[in-house]
């Protein structure tokens, strides 16, 4: 059989035309599966994230018995205040501080950690290290899930002002470098001055306590931290 050139342009062109319509729609069909694919990968990721997450806060976590003073300034003169300590198995998480003049006393809000990681609900205020005197308290507070785990703020011949620093316990107890960190109110006395300062604990552990030298009002102000483990793992 014999196909005239006119005939074979004629079917050059319907191909064209027909391949013109298609083209595009494959082209959308396969763009429309790589997003679907990769929006299940990244649904799948999360779950398996957020899965992890959840195992790991029920591992259970165990505070140290044991101790380290972390220096977050202050002057030289005064004499040792008895320690603001929280209760065995609890951690800071916020502070009060009352303040005249200088800053006179201090204190911490300790939450019990639950024999599964998790933070438990009652929040119970330590004993108060410092110097009797001055009137107005100002409060510090933690977000939820979250213990404190250094100061930062400013120093010289006394305490100036304190910043808390907080972050998750769950990511504190897989010893992060750098966790996530989100800062309190900040606790500043009438005029203050001094030099920037901070304190932090070590990698693994947070705030139990507050240790101070005191005279007619706070001198100088320690953090006391604990390292917060796995309840298997001794100190």
């Amino acid at each position: 059989m014999n196909i005239s050139k006119q005939d074979h342009c004629n079917h050059s062109s319907n191909w064209r035309r027909a391949f013109n319509r298609v083209a595009p729609l494959a082209v959308a069909a396969s763009l429309f599966l790589v997003a679907f694919g990769a929006l299940a990968t990244a649904q799948y990721q999360d779950r398996f994230h957020d899965r992890d997450d959840r195992d790991y806060d029920r591992v259970p976590l165990r505070v140290s018995h044991q101790q380290v003073a972390v220096d977050f300034g202050g002057g030289h003169g005064g004499r040792p205040s008895p320690d603001a300590m929280c209760n065995e198995q609890a951690l800071a998480v916020g502070f009060h501080v009352q303040t005249g003049e200088y800053y006179n006393q201090a204190w911490l809000d300790c939450a019990h950690v639950r024999h599964e990681g998790g933070l438990g609900d009652d929040i119970r205020m330590t004993e108060r290290t410092g110097s009797p005197g001055g009137r107005p308290v100002h409060d510090a507070y933690c977000r939820r899930g979250f213990v404190l785990r250094g100061l930062v703020g400013r120093t010289g011949a006394s305490i100036d002002e304190a910043v808390g620093m907080c972050s998750p316990l769950r990511e504190i107890a897989q010893r992060f470098d750098n966790p996530h960190t989100e800062m309190t109110q900040s606790v500043t006395r009438p005029y203050p001055g001094g030099r920037p300062t901070q304190a932090v604990c070590p990698a693994g552990s947070a705030v139990t306590g507050f240790r101070s030298n005191s005279g007619e009002y706070m001198d100088h102000l320690w953090l006391l931290c604990s390292e917060v483990h796995r309840e298997h793992d001794r100190d």
